[in-house]
């Protein structure tokens, strides 16, 4: 999952992948080489050879051009360490620097000195600030012909290392991020003569009253955290975090159980840093994050709302999402958030509403499930192709009572491939196929009381089950352009419709959708009439009659969420071939009553939610209001991101409404707005939530729920969090 990914890598290569601080660049200047060289090792009188390999023995940047006299030393834009005992094959040596290449890095110089014997005796020190002669000069490495006049950078500077009467001082890039790429901080070499003091770098250089610059902070950090740092050092180095979280999971393979160790953020003026250990105290990553020069950010950046939740139950697969609820119970969807391939676990389990308590949980390995709940929510029907304990696939059919777990009927299909199961009026229905081509199919429709077997059909080639929850009347087939309402009592036809060929596929079906309708658990909606894709049009079809209560053009270059039985908020792709494949979009809002376009907006309008006269919705990923009337934006949340930028894949729940505030799951983050005007207030504290692909209508309905007594909260650590909304709705009040 790139999410894993993306941290392993950039703690691994230094890559800082948030935002960062914006620095004054420097102008490159000139210098004559010295004409007497003192290099400390052999490598300009060949020491080194094209093939040679060799290993690192000081940490390192790796430059990716060869470095000369008139290079600018704040604009090398570095993002490669080698670090101590890493192991590479020199491609060519050209004077004090060698040529390696690698699939991964591409080609990138390296100063030899730092694989020479003498680079051995080189140590890394406690951070001194040093006062240098503006006479002084920074050299590639100790004694090095390459050298640079030490005002190129000022002449206070910051050493972290030492050879001999030499010290290694850091440099840091005048940008850190530019396109999404980001820079880290060089290091190169002073002699001991031209220092003019030295004073060690006090402890606590975050922690709120520390006179030194986040830029040397910045650069000190990026160079000395390494992975295994201990969170003491750290803390020494740094003082205490302003917060303290439990971290997300550390254990990237997901057949293992979960490892939740602990982030710290320093939460700093227009600056942040956040260090995450593991449950030893060891450091596994650490991350910059700065509104200045960066492509996303909040402004002002997200100081975190201290905020205790009435409850929180840790689950053992990392994402959460709440998928039904009555009145004592909470039933769950646990899952390891890997892409099909790499999908090895996922769970159905129920949480005592009022104390958050685990009642039980079942496993489905990386098999697929499905599951529905009956029209009073006290049981639910669960199939699922594999059964873990057996280590096989196992095709089962169970309905579970939610209050304890018990399963109270099963039924074992003959096929576990292909077989899906939804609801209708007091049934199950499973329509399973013949064989791997879906020819043909069994239509199964079962008690669910009892799990007895009703009326079966039999349906060959092409065919859509419609149905989508119990609460439906008929069991709904759509095939070969007409649509049959059967009794799911006794499978007598009550109505049908005839609409032709379709235009498109139906969107639905796609596990990237994001639009239809969003199902609330919490306060499930009467879904008797409802949108479907029928034919050429999208049909608000009554499913107690079959008759047509409204129509839309079904295009393929339109997408739309359904926000109410009036108001529908389309996209629509202006360019490419397809609606993914876009790279612009307008946003529509459709009143079916009126029949016509309100309103048109620039951008991707999502996520959409109607309250008295505005719509709150995001823009390309960032939450906004929109006038209903007019569609004139309110307002638009200030970021550092350009209106070009889609940011869509950020969000990841859909609104809570708060009385006056909103909730919003953005990036990482579940953060809190002034409803009025759209001001950050914040993010709450110890939620980490994000996105998961093949999951969005899990994280749309059931990342995030709101009612006018509890919060309820899914994470991507395995967490699942309720708040008293009284209570939360107090603790903001104090913040405005």
């Amino acid at each position: 999952m790139s999410l894993r990914i993306s941290i392993r890598k950039r703690f691994f290569i230094g890559i800082t992948a948030a935002v960062c601080i914006s620095l004054v660049g420097h102008p490159a200047q000139r210098t004559q080489e010295s004409a007497h060289v003192v290099f400390a090792d052999a490598a300009e009188a060949g020491g080194f050879t094209s093939g040679q390999r060799v290993t690192i023995q000081q940490k390192t940047a790796l430059f990716i051009n060869a470095l000369s006299k008139n290079s600018n030393l704040t604009k090398l834009k570095v993002s490669y360490y080698g670090t101590k005992g890493e192991t590479l094959r020199l491609t060519s040596v050209k004077g004090e620097l060698a040529l390696i290449k690698s699939d991964s890095r591409g080609d990138l110089w390296l100063p030899t000195w730092y694989v020479s014997k003498e680079a051995t005796q080189s140590k890394e020190i406690s951070p001194v600030s040093l006062q240098m002669r503006s006479s002084g000069s920074l050299f590639l490495a100790p004694g090095s012909g390459l050298k640079w006049p030490v005002t190129v950078s000022g002449t206070s500077l910051t050493a972290v290392a030492q050879w001999k009467d030499w010290y290694g001082v850091l440099l840091s890039p005048s940008i850190w991020m530019e396109d999404n790429q980001g820079y880290l901080p060089i290091m190169m070499w002073v002699q001991g003569k031209d220092i003019i003091s030295k004073k060690t770098m006090p402890d606590g250089i975050l922690d709120g009253n520390s006179e030194v610059s986040t830029d040397v902070v910045r650069s000190v950090t990026e160079f000395l955290f390494k992975k295994g740092t201990t969170s003491a050092y750290v803390k020494k180095l740094l003082g205490e975090p302003q917060v303290r979280e439990t971290s997300r999971n550390q254990e990237y393979d997901s057949n293992k159980p979960m490892i939740l160790g602990e982030t710290w953020r320093y939460e700093l003026r227009d600056v942040f840093f956040t260090t995450t250990f593991s449950p030893s105290g060891k450091l596994t990553a650490s991350e910059w994050v700065s509104p200045a020069r960066s492509n996303f950010s909040v402004l002002p950046p997200q100081k975190t709302i201290e905020a205790e939740p009435d409850w929180r139950n840790q689950g053992n697969l990392n994402f959460t999402f709440l998928l039904e609820a009555n009145e004592d119970v909470l039933l769950l969807k646990g899952d390891d958030g890997g892409y099909s391939g790499m999908h090895d676990n996922s769970s159905l389990y129920a949480i005592d509403r009022r104390t958050g308590k685990k009642l039980w949980q079942e496993d489905a390995g990386f098999g697929w499930y499905t599951a529905v709940t009956d029209k009073e929510r006290e049981h639910v029907t669960m199939f699922s192709a594999y059964n873990p304990e057996v280590k096989d696939y196992v095709a089962r059919v169970r309905h579970i009572r939610l209050s304890d777990g018990k399963v109270l009927w099963e039924v074992k299909p003959k096929n576990e491939f292909g077989l899906t199961m939804t609801a209708a009026q007091a049934t199950v229905v499973l329509d399973e196929p013949l064989d791997l081509n879906v020819t043909q199919s069994v239509l199964s429709v079962l008690d669910q009381e009892t799990g007895k077997l009703r009326w079966k059909k039999t349906l060959s080639g092409e065919h859509r089950l419609l149905n989508q929850s119990t609460d439906d009347p008929y069991v709904l087939i759509e095939q070969n352009g007409r649509l049959d309402a059967y009794d799911p009592v006794t499978g007598k036809a009550a109505w049908n419709i005839k609409f032709g060929n379709k235009v498109m596929d139906d969107p639905n079906r796609n596990p990237y959708f994001t639009g239809g309708y969003r199902y609330d658990p919490v306060a499930p909606a009467d879904m008797t009439t409802r949108w479907m894709l029928l034919g050429k049009e999208w049909v608000l079809l009554n499913t107690e009659t079959g008759e047509r209560e409204g129509v839309y053009p079904a295009r393929e270059m339109e997408r739309f969420e359904v926000l109410n039985e009036q108001y529908l908020l389309v996209q629509r792709a202006l360019n490419g071939k397809y609606f993914s494949g876009a790279t612009a979009y307008e946003s529509v809002l459709y009143d079916r009553l009126e029949d016509k376009e309100i309103w048109t907006v620039n951008g991707k309008a999502a996520r959409g939610v109607i309250e008295g006269e505005r719509v709150y919705l995001t823009l390309n990923g960032i939450p906004a209001a929109v006038d209903k009337e007019s569609g004139s934006v309110i307002w638009k949340m200030e970021t550092t991101s350009k209106a070009s930028d889609d940011l869509s894949h950020l969000v990841a729940s859909s609104y809570g409404i708060l009385d006056s505030y909103l909730i919003l799951s953005l990036g990482s983050d579940l953060v809190v707005l002034n409803k009025e005007d759209g001001r950050s207030l914040g993010r709450l504290h110890n939620v980490i939530t994000g996105n998961v692909d093949l999951r969005e209508q899990y994280a749309r309905n059931g990342a995030l729920n709101v009612t006018d007594h509890e919060v309820l909260v899914g994470t991507v650590n395995g967490a699942f969090i309720r708040y008293d909304a009284e209570e939360l709705k107090a603790r903001l009040d104090e913040l405005l």
